[in-house]
């Protein structure tokens, strides 16, 4: 091996050089850039999930390239081929190569960002910017100045005393740079909220969620998590005992993403997943209709801003999936007319 070549009797083949090409290391700030990444530009936040690492052919310099696809529609400008060379496959118009060193943020840790927030001298600074949604969704920004928050600061500044912890777009993408720093020092925290961050899967989650025996309300809207795939690992499947409240808006999650997470969830009673393109809830391609079963604890479910538009087949399911569902939130599907014990 010689830097990012790999030799084999002091010549590599054609099969050798891609896969060489294909495999190099590229660094962001001081985290190395793997396919899976979610990622975010450094001027105007655009997020975007790195779909290949390495070499690109022509380029100048051909080394050091990440291929993203982009969350946002008709922001890129390939399919992921170039020049007649396929490195990854994603939908037309979502594909670009960027310099990860020019244009990408480098992601931080829960622990970066809770101390950031909280604990630093930054923490004292007399003016923020408070995000909410405008009318028709869009999230805007304003500067609030808080007088006389000396004390406040101070008390947050202990963040084992920290009960309710909001980290909104803070680019988390890890839990701690230092081993048990989260249950030494957010121990207390019951209701957190980590919004439009850059969690790639349920393993990131859980590795600070585990740590927090106390979190009851957990907010995720805006992390496009990767569904899981094969049986949780213990980690995963022990993090979230004490959940009640678990928002998952715009992540992309659907029922069928949920079926293999749910028996983490056993104290779960309130589930948010609006605006997730939702078409179904069916919980497996492959057996479509089949009943929804695991979720004796759940009270409220939000599925608005979707796109279900069968009632039969499809809501009808909940009653005796939910048998103690007392909310469901519709609002913003395509449901033309809804049936009870066979009427409309």
């Amino acid at each position: 091996k010689n830097g990012n070549q790999i030799f084999f009797n002091g010549v590599c083949s054609a099969e050798e050089v891609l896969f060489c090409r294909r495999t190099m290391t590229v660094l962001l700030g001081a985290r190395e850039v793997e396919v899976g990444d979610r990622v975010q530009t450094l001027a105007e936040g655009h997020k975007a999930t790195v779909r290949y690492v390495g070499n690109v052919e022509g380029a100048n310099p051909p080394e050091g390239w990440v291929g993203v696809e982009w969350d946002a529609e008709g922001r890129g400008k390939h399919d992921g081929e170039a020049k007649g060379t396929r490195y990854f496959t994603c939908p037309a118009g979502k594909g670009s190569f960027v310099r990860p060193d020019a244009m990408l943020a480098p992601s931080v840790s829960f622990q970066e960002a809770l101390v950031e927030k909280y604990a630093s001298k930054e923490a004292a600074s007399a003016e923020v910017s408070m995000p909410f949604r405008a009318s028709g969704g869009k999230k805007q920004a304003i500067n609030v100045e808080f007088v006389g928050n000396e004390k406040e600061v101070k008390r947050m500044a202990k963040t084992d005393q920290l009960e309710v912890v909001t980290l909104l777009g803070l680019r988390i993408a890890t839990a701690e740079q230092e081993e048990g720093w989260i249950k030494k020092n957010a121990t207390a925290i019951s209701s957190l909220e980590l919004d439009d961050n850059l969690l790639k899967d349920w393993q990131a989650v859980s590795d600070i969620a585990a740590q927090l025996p106390a979190l009851a309300v957990l907010s995720l809207s805006g992390n496009r998590l990767h569904p899981l795939t094969v049986a949780p690992s213990p980690s995963i499947s022990s993090a979230f005992p004490a959940l009640k409240q678990l928002v998952l808006n715009a992540t992309g999650v659907t029922f069928a993403h949920l079926e293999l997470l749910k028996g983490a969830l056993p104290m779960l009673e309130d589930l948010h997943m609006a605006s997730n393109n939702i078409t179904s809830l069916d919980t497996s391609p492959s057996a479509p209709g089949a009943p929804i079963s695991g979720w004796p604890s759940l009270r409220g479910l939000d599925l608005s801003d979707n796109a279900l538009s069968t009632w039969e087949g499809d809501i009808d399911r909940l009653g005796s999936a939910f048998p103690g569902l007392q909310r469901l939130v519709l609002n913003g599907n395509k449901l033309s007319s809804l049936a009870f014990g066979g009427g409309e």
